[in-house]
């Protein structure tokens, strides 16, 4: 197992120290537990002989970092009963410090960011939190008498040491699969425990718009689910029918085999083998030697690690192509007077918003175009998801809807189950089309948060507002645009105390890094979603483009620009 980085400094010698009582003289000690030293590389240790109040704690909570034996060495900082009762099974993410008072009590106090679910379902937060710990003496040596109800993790330690598992399920609405993101330990990290989370089925949230083939009967058997030299992973069940038909097969392998890839990162992860009670289960699409391979799954997964993809855009009313070059390629022979454009995910259609934005024409990329008249105003931020076209539009009323187009190339209006008054600024839906971020401004001003798409395609369920602190601890907020950058993962632009940056962050709210502050205003931000994450690219006010490159750097593409998007 990784060994774990410590949270503070001085914990590596305060351990160490000896104290036999609670000091009745001198400043309170107070020990940030939220902060993020490097270089110091030590195991969580039990408790040293002697060891003061507020190290005590400290050094239990650093303890918590290590799962192995369930949680053994956390254990020992606690009481006999407290240890006995503790259930480390949920987690709640905090930047707290802890203080320790002259009546055997210490403190946690700071803010809580997240909640962590039995099965690792991450609820973001953003609120004051407290916690009381009551310390007795057992044997002269100072121990925790009351233990908190699950797990407290920095979240140095969440983000470090704690490891994004996208599950996934079977889409009601394609033959595709869809993530459902949990957090996993690394030392947990195994293939028993991820297909364990996949059988206990997908997520509240999500469990309308996904279903399962994996028969719900279905158990690891006792041979359980191991990796071999070579990365194949031998998955045992129970429960499986031999009557299973071959679809339910195909699905099954999928989702097994793009659930394990999450082990990729230290096992390198090949392919994948079925047993029933330790008996060859055929899978449709396996090699000769019974192996299901990533090459023969590639049409159950919607996002590739292919090339940087065209980006597009709005000059003088004509759409065309932004070149690296800073050139502006037109697709379009002249003028007609676009105000907004999109680009299919294959490159092959095209969406086109007129000037008085109140017309709509699709058709072929570079040939002939359909238009008509949705009867919205104000048509805006069209997007292509799995062939479906998107938009924003306003009714009679002058209130902004999510309109999308229905099979028979009729505009509908997709019901929002948003907070009364919440008006939506922008939207972003997801590669899976299951479901849509949102930027809505309401009576808490502009947030950021995520709606499940239902299988209909015209109804949504389940608003969870994204509350996120940046790297540095900031709160985000003043959120402006938004935008997939990967199966999970958004970008959006927000503000903190520090001012304006681009920010990228899982769809939970999680793993939130800071890509490049931004000067004056930004209109608009897209990104290409891809496996691993995709380009990213904003527009000012001023109509100059930049793309994001790494580490903060940006390129400036081109001026002149009203309006970008990505496409093949």
């Amino acid at each position: 197992m990784r060994r774990l980085l410590v949270l503070v400094v001085a914990l590596a010698v305060a351990l160490v120290s000896a104290c036999s009582s609670i000091p009745t003289s001198g400043p309170v000690e107070e020990v940030p537990f939220t902060a993020q030293p490097r270089g110091i590389d030590i195991a969580p240790e039990p408790p040293a002989e002697g060891v003061t109040p507020t190290r005590l704690v400290e050094g239990f909570l650093q303890a918590m970092a290590d799962p192995g034996d369930d949680y053994a060495v956390a254990r020992q900082y606690l009481t006999a009963g407290a240890g006995a009762w503790w259930q480390p099974k949920t987690a709640r993410v905090v930047q707290a410090s802890v203080t320790a008072d002259l009546e055997g009590t210490a403190h946690l106090d700071g803010e809580l960011l997240g909640v962590l679910d039995a099965n690792g379902r991450l609820t973001s937060t953003n609120e004051a939190f407290t916690f009381d710990f009551s310390l007795v003496q057992e044997e002269g040596e100072w121990r925790i008498g009351t233990a908190p109800e699950g797990l407290l993790l920095s979240r140095y330690i969440f983000e470090r040491y704690y490891s994004r598992v996208p599950l996934y399920f079977m889409s009601r609405a394609g033959s595709h699969v869809v993530p459902d993101l949990t957090h996993v330990a690394e030392a947990q990290l195994l293939p028993s425990r991820v297909v364990e989370a996949l059988l206990d089925g997908p997520s509240e949230q999500i469990a309308r718009t996904v279903t399962t083939a994996i028969p719900s009967g279905a158990r690891l058997g006792e041979n359980g689910a191991t990796i071999d030299a070579s990365g194949v992973v031998t998955v045992d069940l129970t429960g499986l029918d031999d009557d299973m038909t071959v679809e339910a097969r195909r699905g099954m392998g999928a989702q097994l085999l793009w659930s394990l890839n999450a082990i990729n990162a230290s096992s390198r992860m090949t392919g994948l083998v079925i047993t029933s009670d330790g008996m060859a289960f055929a899978l449709p699409g396996a090699n000769a030697a019974g192996v299901l391979e990533f090459a023969g799954q590639q049409g159950y997964q919607v996002l590739s690690r292919g090339a940087t993809p065209n980006l597009y855009g709005i000059s003088d009313g004509v759409p065309g192509r932004l070149g690296d070059d800073s050139r502006f390629v037109p697709l379009l022979p002249r003028s007609d007077g676009s105000a907004d454009a999109a680009v299919s995910l294959d490159g092959v259609t095209v969406a086109y918003i007129d000037e008085a934005r109140e017309e709509l024409s699709l058709g072929q990329l570079g040939g002939q175009v359909t238009p008509m008249r949705p009867g919205y105003t104000n048509l805006r931020a069209p997007q292509f998801v799995l062939g479906a076209l998107w938009l924003l539009g306003d009714d009679e009323e002058g209130v902004t809807r999510l309109l999308t187009l229905d099979r028979a190339g009729a505009v509908v209006t997709v019901r929002l189950t948003l907070p009364e008054g919440a008006v939506v600024e922008a939207f972003a839906v997801s590669p899976t089309r299951a479901r849509v971020a949102m930027v809505v401004n309401g009576d808490e001003g502009r947030k950021l948060g995520v709606l499940t798409l239902l299988p209909s395609g015209t109804d949504t369920a389940g608003w969870a507002p994204l509350s996120m602190v940046s790297p540095r601890g900031l709160e985000i907020g003043d959120v402006t645009g938004v935008a997939w950058q990967a199966e999970t993962a958004l970008a959006f632009i927000g503000s903190t105390s520090s001012g304006r940056s681009v920010f990228l962050a899982q769809s939970d709210g999680s793993l939130v890094e800071d890509i490049g502050p931004v000067a004056g205003d930004v209109d608009e931000i897209t990104a290409m979603a891809r496996l691993g994450g995709g380009s990213v690219a904003i527009r000012n006010e001023a109509g100059t483009v930049w793309r994001y490159e790494a580490r903060t750097r940006w390129t400036r593409i081109i001026d002149g620009v009203s309006a970008i998007g990505f496409g093949s």
